[in-house]
């Protein structure tokens, strides 16, 4: 068999949750798929750390020839349609629009449909693309992998794909990172001015990810916690502009901390030394930092939403994301109640065993193997 995948958003030098499900995906798969199978991975640029190391039966193929946009339209159109392999997968959603040969089977992962159902929470340009991304996916793959139950529904409602279709798999963690540890490293907070005590967030400071209720909220809580601080780790996305109008109005711009991206070596001591992790997302298909923060041990509070409570289940204290005086209150019961506290530590560890890139990994190779 020869397996076409698509490598260049598990490439990309600053990942966030669906780059680094690409990632740990390929990276499992190099341990599982037999010899006999060749694998190609395709990218717009060299592959950079874990990635370039590759079985024998792997090899890498860059595609850096112009056009330099919509390089999965063309640049991997093409090199599908010139050496069509047996199967194709793409772990982040978009496939070529452009026909491809009918002997390729096709399987995408496509995390949510965010954009179909909140269609405010994105540009105008984003929902058009990723809504006629989904026809074209629609009419053309063979396998739809997804994220969780509530994905697999929500995709079943929109574009109505035949649901033997659509096979929803887990995401994991790095279990080798993402672990409670009772020695605190205070120099890495120091590396990005963080203080103690503090609340987390990590995403992109963006619309969607409720960003504004979240400062709302962190501002009531102020009058009974002066000394808290608010870290809000990820670069900023859609509407950022308004996010820091919040912050000005509110007059945080001193106690609330913007360290920007925070790479993977660093990240999971700082997710640990949080007083308490927030998630107050309005859209998720999995939320990988739901699942990180409660593998660090650290209490969350996240939205009272199905996908949320599908992932943490009762690992993680709820609340209602679109009332800032309610995350309020629940961050202040969170913060105040040390039985509470060790509860969810607690249940937020047996939770996190049910995730793992191997596991997920080993699933979407069944898969891939018997298209």
């Amino acid at each position: 068999m020869n397996i076409a995948i698509d490598a260049s958003r598990a490439n990309k030098p600053f990942k966030t949750g669906t780059e680094w499900y690409s990632y740990h995906i390929i990276q499992e798969l190099k341990k599982i798929i037999p010899d006999n199978c060749q694998v190609v991975l395709y990218t717009n640029k060299r592959l950079t750390g874990g990635l370039k190391k590759m079985p024998g039966h792997w090899r890498e193929e860059i595609l850096n020839w112009p056009p330099k946009y919509l390089w999965t339209q063309w640049r991997l159109w093409w090199a599908l349609l010139v050496r069509p392999p047996d199967v194709l997968f793409v772990p982040a959603h978009t496939i070529p629009f452009l026909p491809l040969r009918k002997k390729v089977r096709v399987a995408v992962t496509v995390h949510d449909v965010g954009f179909k159902a909140q269609p405010e929470l994105y540009k105008k340009i984003q929902v058009w693309y990723h809504d006629w991304t989904m026809k074209k996916i629609r009419q053309r793959v063979n396998l739809v992998i997804t994220d969780s139950e509530f994905s697999r529904r929500e995709i079943e409602r929109f574009y109505s794909l035949d649901a033997k279709k659509v096979v929803v798999v887990y995401l994991g963690y790095d279990r080798q990172k993402y672990l409670p540890q009772a020695i605190k490293k205070e120099e890495i907070l120091n590396r990005y001015g963080i203080n103690r005590p503090y609340l987390l967030y990590i995403g992109r400071l963006e619309k969607k990810k409720n960003i504004g209720r979240l400062v709302a909220a962190f501002a009531l809580l102020k009058s009974d916690f002066p000394e808290l601080k608010l870290v809000l780790a990820g670069n900023a996305g859609n509407d950022f502009e308004a996010i820091k109008e919040i912050v000005i109005t509110n007059r945080l711009e001193q106690e609330i901390i913007l360290p920007g991206y925070i790479p993977e070596t660093d990240l999971p001591e700082i997710i640990r030394q949080a007083e308490v992790f927030l998630f107050l997302t309005l859209y998720e298909g999995f939320g990988l930092p739901l699942v990180q923060a409660l593998a660090c041990g650290t209490p969350t509070v996240t939205s009272d939403l199905n996908p949320h409570r599908e992932i943490a289940q009762d690992g993680a204290y709820y609340c209602d994301p679109y009332q800032p005086a309610q995350i309020a209150q629940a961050v202040k019961t969170v913060l105040a109640d040390s039985q509470l506290r060790a509860q969810l530590i607690a249940r937020g560890q047996s939770v996190v065993k049910n995730f793992s890139w191997t596991g997920a990994a080993q699933a979407i190779w069944r898969l891939l193997a018997s298209l």
